[in-house]
């Protein structure tokens, strides 16, 4: 599974449009895209950059779901969001319209693994997905791999924000390993993956990548670069 994190929305809605037909004409097989956040605590400074201009041109919510109900986009699409939004929409009327969009699932950047079930049991019944990282225990791992209402299982690679250096530590590794032999769902790994070098050493411990920092900071230059950019990691 190979992923691209855009910001909805950003730095309009014609050029967040070229840029996910770009994507996938590149050959990415998924989009997450973001919903711009004010308190984006996962975020590094070029998403959050990136999310705070799109509130000021008055991205929400609500207007990255018309946006995509309008757009046929012929690859896998996740919502990434934090639970503020979520609630405030609330979950049952959330997931519905998410629905209509072709949403396949969600990522709830501040929502714990143990605690979905506070949106579930409020009808948001769309896939959650589940996160680990470096710093998960085996038996959280155990219990992630066995949750199957999930599209994939989101790997945090590093210990920190998005947009550092992706590098993979012996215990990351022995994590992963672990992981994917036991997962019903494909591991995707995120956070630092910026070139088709990274790419290449992600693919040999999971079963997929997302990148995100580098792909808004390539857009923030320019159509032409962000398209220059795509091509050169060959997928």
């Amino acid at each position: 599974m190979k992923g691209i994190y855009l910001v909805g929305g950003y730095p309009d809605f014609e050029t967040f449009s070229s840029a996910i037909d770009i994507a996938c004409e590149s050959g990415f097989q998924f989009i997450e895209v973001g919903v711009p956040f004010s308190d984006p605590v996962a975020d590094g400074p070029v998403i959050a950059k990136a999310a705070g201009y799109a509130l000021e041109k008055g991205v929400t919510f609500k207007s990255i779901i018309e946006f995509l109900k309008s757009k046929r986009i012929p690859i896998d699409v996740y919502i990434m969001t934090y639970a503020n939004i979520i609630w405030a929409y609330r979950p049952e009327k959330a997931c519905q319209d998410l629905r209509k969009c072709n949403v396949k699932g969600c990522i709830i950047a501040d929502l714990p693994n143990n605690e979905r079930e506070f949106f579930t049991h409020r009808g948001f019944e769309l896939p959650i997905i589940g996160f680990a990282t470096p710093e998960s225990t085996y038996s959280d791992l155990e219990r992630l791999a066995d949750i199957q209402h999930q599209g994939f299982i989101y790997f945090i690679s590093i210990r920190g924000i998005t947009g550092q250096r992706f590098q993979l530590d012996k215990e990351t590794k022995e994590k992963l390993n672990f992981l994917k032999k036991m997962a019903k769902v494909p591991v995707i790994l995120g956070f630092g993956i910026k070139s088709a070098e990274d790419i290449k050493e992600a693919l040999k411990y999971a079963d997929g990548f997302v990148i995100g920092t580098k792909a808004v900071e390539m857009l923030g230059k320019g159509l032409d670069t962000f398209k220059n950019w795509c091509k050169s990691l060959a997928l």
